[in-house]
């Protein structure tokens, strides 16, 4: 019996490629080595104000948004004799050159945007190839425990990294920017991985269904042949120079904002700047649009798709608070990078057990009636953000004796690993655990509790989205329609991420046109939280039309 024969016994994975799978996600987890930092340095270190730390943001997002066109090529222009292998090397390698040029030259707003870019286009790219996988080994029996393995992959790598994420910079081990520097080699555990997966080759591929070999007649192979080569002519390369362009644009438009907007002053100035803001994101809702149809045409999508894909744009895009509530937190508050990266660390054991319940309980509820509470749920959840802006009914509730001692009861561990850390690394005398999590402040206290429950929350109601999504992808164009949906929930997450610091910019220009849009005030913040709530709602008005049913249809056929 060999290895992986055996280890299939005992462990979660039932093949090498389910494994390389969990790693490809820890690897995209891990990027919360640098919540911390990312913050310090934009803040801080750049002096960026909220609407351009929305825009980085943006640029996290926005390689996301492209996905379908990274699926297109792992489907149907596969390299040598694979389709997903290839790109599973060279993904890692770009998001590697990404975040070690973010260590070397992240040193102004220019920079750290393309660099950032480059960076996760390299993880895009590899998630789409990844995802590839994913739904071809995914039905309606196992969908909900592969998601869950995703899923707990990712947030493990969460809670790991977000742990290190304060303590290191808040015990000054490191410097912010260094942080992108141990980043950089983590997406090399993907590299190399990449190499001992197992894949059909591109000749045992085709893109419809298979033809029982005694009916091939000469003519019929040659009709197959043709049919396949009109399928991958219709994407032609104009057409896909096309998005490149439109995507160049959107990335230029927001690196050189300002500086276009200046010569326009100067120049064309009956121009608003914001007016060709507007015609490039147009310009890329028609090719998006364009592109379904296409994929509709072909076979490769349904129409019940588009219902879902508005569902799931109208769930995501939910401007909030953005970075402006971390350093309200942090400056106003007086919590301190290492108590927020442990507060970071808890809400991923949120996550977790988010994922367990999602899996082993939720699994069984019917989908809609499932999405319907969940949002519900989320969204009066979302009022308890008020008692951090109005630290007294935080101070209350993290001092009343049930929620004391909850919030003892989670901090502990993160203390542990901290004394644990410290006494080993540092040198440092033992603290008790113990003391550490009595003395925290009640505001400290509740932001542990929110956190925890918040992830929960949101997990319970992400993994039945991620199995939708599975559902609803017509087999034969597994990584192009998976990577629809994937895409627009990224555009959702990169409408929020700019809206949240332009609301935030646009409110402070009317409730406080004396100060600096930079300056940190509680009222603005406290309108944000309510836009939050109400446009999480926004998605339950497409729910009534959703037909699940047709969705788990099409996953069978």
């Amino acid at each position: 019996m060999s290895f992986l024969t055996a280890t299939r016994h005992i462990s979660p994975w039932q093949s090498f490629n389910e494994f390389f799978v969990s790693i490809v996600y820890f690897v995209q987890g891990a990027g919360g080595l640098v919540g911390i930092a990312s913050s310090i340095i934009l803040r801080e270190q750049l002096g960026l104000d909220f609407m351009q730390i929305g825009l980085i943001g943006l640029a996290a997002t926005l390689p996301w948004t492209i996905k379908p066109v990274f699926g297109l090529l792992t489907d149907l222009v596969p390299l040598g004799k694979f389709r997903r292998k290839p790109y599973l090397h060279i993904g890692p390698l770009l998001a590697f050159l990404g975040y070690l040029l973010l260590f070397l030259y992240g040193t102004s707003f220019e920079t750290f945007f393309l660099a950032l870019i480059l960076a996760n286009l390299g993880l895009s790219l590899t998630d789409v190839a990844t995802d590839g996988f994913v739904v071809e080994e995914s039905n309606e029996n196992n969908a909900s425990r592969i998601q869950g393995i995703t899923q707990a992959s990712i947030r493990i790598a969460a809670f790991v990294t977000s742990f290190f994420s304060g303590l290191l910079i808040f015990q000054e081990i490191v410097t912010p920017h260094q942080m992108y520097l141990i980043l950089a080699f983590i997406p090399l555990i993907t590299f190399i991985s990449s190499f001992f997966i197992t894949e059909k080759p591109v000749e045992s591929i085709t893109l419809r269904e298979s033809v029982p070999e005694e009916s091939i007649t000469r003519e019929s192979s040659l009709e197959h042949y043709q049919t396949k080569k009109l399928d991958i002519r219709i994407f032609t390369p104009a057409y896909i120079s096309t998005l490149i362009i439109i995507f160049t644009l959107i990335i230029t438009n927001t690196v050189f904002n300002a500086q276009i907007g200046e010569y326009l002053s100067t120049n064309v100035p009956w121009l608003n700047p914001s007016y060709i803001s507007i015609a490039i994101w147009l310009l890329f809702g028609a090719w998006m649009l364009s592109y379904f149809n296409k994929l509709r045409k072909l076979k490769m999508t349904s129409k019940m798709i588009f219902i879902a894909i508005l569902f799931i744009l109208l769930w995501r895009i939910n401007p909030g608070t953005g970075s402006s509530m971390f350093f309200y937190v942090k400056d106003t508050l007086g919590v301190n990078e290492g108590t927020l990266g442990y507060i970071s660390t808890i809400s991923q054991i949120g996550s977790i057990l988010g994922v367990i319940l999602a899996v082993k309980i939720f699994d069984k509820i019917k989908l809609k009636k499932l999405l319907f509470t969940t949002v519900i749920i989320a969204a009066l959840f979302g009022l308890t953000s008020f008692a951090i802006t109005r630290p007294e009914w935080a101070e209350w509730i993290g001092s009343t004796t049930p929620f004391t001692w909850l919030a003892h009861i989670i901090a502990v561990p993160v203390y542990f690993f901290d004394s644990l850390f410290q006494w080993i690394v540092t040198g440092e005398g033992w603290t008790n655990p113990i003391t550490s999590a009595m003395n925290l402040m009640p505001v400290e206290k509740f932001l542990y509790l929110q956190s925890i429950i918040e992830e929960l929350v949101f997990m319970i109601a992400y993994i039945p989205l991620l199995k939708f999504a599975v559902l609803i992808t017509p087999k034969k164009a597994e990584a192009t329609n998976y990577a629809i949906i994937a895409s627009i929930m990224n555009i959702g997450l990169a409408i929020s991420s700019w809206l949240s610091g332009w609301l935030y910019n646009g409110l402070m220009g009317i409730y406080h046109p004396e100060l600096e849009v930079s300056a940190i005030q509680v009222d603005v913040i406290e309108i944000l939280i309510a836009i939050n709530i109400i446009t999480s709602l926004t998605c339950l008005v497409v729910l009534p039309f959703l037909k699940t049913t047709e969705f788990e249809k099409i996953s069978k056929e």
